[in-house]
């Protein structure tokens, strides 16, 4: 046996563990010899090479039932739709880690940019959005929003929500002429636009907005839209549709009310 490896020298060669070697042994992947006389393990020289191969192909992360399968059936057509087909997933993987930084970097951006704006009344002109507005104000029970929400779960997963990490909420343009300042609906803005699912939904237009961002709980949102209204008034504007509300940072964020970052938008136009 002086030609062949101990389970414990072929372990320490390729820094794995004697339990590896011998789940290998269970699963029928590498089998040892045995010496009935001490229930030894011994590896051949065959085996020393054979394992190498299979430790490369596990360090690929392909698995071990398909590494078992090569091995059954080893030539380079398989060895080449093995390697193929995990570039492809690999592929999957590093497009799906693109789209993951992509998303922290966006949330990380729009906090960098909306502290430099903090309580500045400024404008902006803001691209088509296209989405859908939900409004509980007049349900009755919880059971009745969980149905709303229900009935819009599709475009849940393709909203501005799940990219950004924020949600937006919208007073009408009617309730903002009347000072009814607390009655919001939600909008779920849709990205990307599917040409299909965006005939069902609201575009809105491209446009100039009012804008003012600021730190601070919920109930400073009334004073904040009062500033813009007036800004409106007296700088010859209207208001021409309906705002957008970023709850940029809200009690899913931050358990300080004093923490919470909201912009308002209120789309305007010059008057006649």
């Amino acid at each position: 046996m002086k030609d062949k490896f101990l389970i414990g020298e072929l372990s320490k060669i390729f820094n794995i563990s004697t339990d590896t070697l011998r789940h290998y042994d269970k699963i029928d992947l590498i089998k040892p010899e045995y010496d009935e006389n001490n229930d030894y393990r011994y590896y051949s020289i065959r085996n020393f090479f054979k394992l190498s191969r299979i430790l490369f192909l596990k360090n690929l992360d392909i698995s071990l039932g398909e590494i078992k399968k090569y091995m059954g059936n080893k030539n380079t057509n398989s060895l080449l739709c093995l390697l193929k087909k995990k570039e492809e997933e690999i592929d999957i993987k590093i497009n799906k880690l693109v789209n993951l930084k992509k998303k922290i970097q966006t949330k990380l951006e729009l906090f960098e940019n909306i502290e430099d704006q903090l309580d500045q009344i400024i404008i902006k002109k803001i691209p088509q959005r296209i989405g859908e507005f939900i409004d509980i104000n007049d349900l009755k029970s919880d059971y009745e929003i969980k149905q709303t929400l229900k009935r819009n779960e599709k475009y849940f997963r393709i909203s501005s929500w799940l990219i950004e990490g924020q949600i937006y909420t919208s007073l009408s343009k009617e309730n903002m002429n009347s000072g009814i300042l607390n009655k919001f609906r939600y909008f779920i803005e849709i990205v990307p636009f599917d040409p299909e699912i965006c005939k069902q939904l609201t575009v809105i237009p491209e446009n100039e907005y009012v804008c003012i961002a600021f730190l601070g709980p919920y109930t400073d949102m009334g004073k904040h839209y009062q500033l813009l209204i007036r800004w409106i008034e007296e700088n010859g504007y209207q208001i021409a549709g309906d705002s957008i509300e970023k709850n940029i940072v809200d009690y899913d964020f931050s358990d300080s009310e004093n923490e919470y970052i909201t912009e308002i938008q209120i789309p305007i136009i010059k008057k006649n």
